[in-house]
């Protein structure tokens, strides 16, 4: 049986926002680690000598550009399913800084599954990366909470210790890279701390 994949070797930095094929294999594996299955699999493998990231191609009816333009609406029986995959979109990104999430690299499935791609532009290690969450009530198109989330994955964020993500992404984050991951870690759970206070736990985990 024949899969397509991405292959990608970019490796480069500009105004030191970096953009680079490890984080593709890092986000994969914290995707793992939180036991989210969001990032499709995604292992290192060389083509011409060079080294670069290689991500199975997931088959999807079409992006959420697609969905939005087209004013395609979500099917009742999965539309609980689907507000919780976004909560948690932007619970990872939130944790691994990915200034580069758009509607176009969001993929949805035929049974309305959220496949996250694209992560060569995250985890950012700057003051803007580490002072604040990208999704927040605050965010430049409108607030974009985190505001229901399960249960297991907010105990499997208390538990990342920086010898925890290294065991699971070896050689693809450097250390401060690690650092700013938990930095942003205590930042999320203070957000989810604020939305208890004010909604209540039963209405904001699960």
């Amino acid at each position: 049986m024949k899969h397509s994949g991405l292959w990608k070797k970019i490796d480069k930095a500009e105004r030191a926002r970096p953009d680079r094929w490890r984080y593709e294999i890092a986000a994969y594996r914290m995707d793992r680690l939180l036991g989210l299955n969001m990032v499709p699999l995604t292992i290192e493998r060389r083509y011409n000598e060079d080294r670069g990231s290689l991500q199975l191609w997931e088959e999807n009816q079409f992006s959420l550009k697609t969905k939005n333009d087209k004013k395609i609406g979500v099917p009742p029986r999965y539309t609980y399913g689907w507000n919780n995959a976004t909560f948690l979109q932007r619970a990872f990104d939130n944790l691994i800084a990915n200034e580069d999430r758009h509607a176009n690299n969001i993929l949805i499935t035929a049974d309305w599954r959220m496949v996250l791609i694209d992560h060569s532009r995250s985890f950012r290690t700057s003051k803007q990366f580490t002072d604040k969450l990208i999704y927040t009530e605050k965010h430049p198109e409108g607030p974009k909470l985190m505001k229901q989330l399960p249960r297991a994955f907010v105990d499997k964020l208390k538990g990342l210790t920086a010898e925890s993500i290294k065991a699971a992404v070896g050689e693809y984050l450097e250390d401060d890279e690690i650092k700013a991951v938990l930095v942003r870690r205590d930042l999320i759970l203070a957000e989810i701390d604020r939305l208890i206070k004010k909604n209540g736990e039963e209405n904001t985990l699960y």
